[in-house]
């Protein structure tokens, strides 16, 4: 992965807001052209509709293929020296994601069901000695309605979740899995038989821990591991899930409802985003520097 340096920071600069400028004036056209399509059809000027249509497909191809074009200017610029900066060993795919089967292996206790899994900016490497995988993740949930006009049924798909994913070695076994999830009224009445009450009551008001074993549970979540959660509970900027895997492994999920490493709307200054994307990985790394100051108390 190497980090692209062909243009002068005035340049990238310029080309990124051109780039944006583009996403903006094409997310426009698409979705004006998609409901004046919708508009035109049920006042039955169907080959109107019908232009309007084509257009929105055009349009939104064009959105399309300039932010990932943008993405392709962040991540060549400027993520790629951030990641290098912060990790060794770097891996990093933009367009990929995490797989499914990590993502579904952690067992989150979540407050909602979901069926598809969609991710970005793909991140493998090494933490102060711990392997780690980091990355953008939607999950998303199915759902069957009866179309009473066309008298049939479709399928829609709704998001419940959408921020990061972290995945984290201790390289050592557990004693125990243990679940976390910051949602806990949702979820209290469907765990009565596997729900944990720890000894800090700050702890039990702000997490539903799950588990197996409450000894595993408690010598998981020692005293100064509980109290690290929640500072880093309260800077997180959504809601958390964590899950302590008995075959060493920690995942965390934060619902942030948004991406790694986006642009924004301020000025395209390189160096506020430098700024910007390493504040984004500093609370992760800050779990795991957490857990490699806890992990001889495990």
């Amino acid at each position: 992965m190497e980090e692209k340096q062909t243009m002068t920071q005035a340049q990238l600069e310029a080309a990124l807001s051109r780039r944006r400028g583009s996403i903006t004036l094409f997310k426009i056209l698409t979705y004006g052209s998609g409901l004046a399509a919708v508009l035109l059809l049920a006042a039955g000027l169907v080959p109107v509709a019908l232009i309007c249509l084509v257009l929105a497909f055009v349009f939104g191809y064009r959105l399309s293929k300039n932010t990932a074009a943008l993405k392709t200017l962040l991540s060549g610029n400027i993520v790629s020296g951030v990641l290098r900066e912060v990790f060794e060993d770097v891996e990093y795919e933009p367009f990929g994601r995490i797989p499914d089967g990590t993502v579904r292996g952690a067992g989150m206790v979540f407050p909602f069901a979901y069926d598809s899994i969609r991710g970005s900016d793909h991140i493998k490497a090494v933490y102060r000695g711990l392997r780690l995988e980091l990355g953008d993740v939607e999950l998303y949930a199915a759902d069957s309605y009866y179309d009473e006009e066309l008298q049939q049924w479709k399928q829609s798909e709704k998001r419940v979740f959408k921020g990061q994913w972290l995945v984290c070695d201790f390289d050592r076994p557990l004693p125990g899995e243990v679940r976390l999830s910051e949602n806990a009224r949702v979820l209290r009445r469907q765990h009565k038989g596997d729900c944990v009450e720890t000894e800090s009551a700050a702890f039990n008001a702000h997490f539903l821990v799950t588990a197996e074993d409450a000894r595993a549970a408690r010598e998981v979540l020692t005293p100064r591991r509980m109290e690290d959660i929640l500072a880093a509970a309260d800077r997180s900027g959504g809601e958390g899930y964590m899950a302590f895997l008995r075959g060493g492994q920690l995942h965390v999920a934060v619902q942030t409802g948004r991406d790694f490493f986006e642009l924004g709307k301020g000025a395209a200054d390189v160096g506020q985003l430098r700024q910007k994307y390493l504040g984004e990985l500093r609370w992760f790394t800050d779990i795991v520097d957490t857990l490699c100051r806890e992990e001889t108390n495990v």
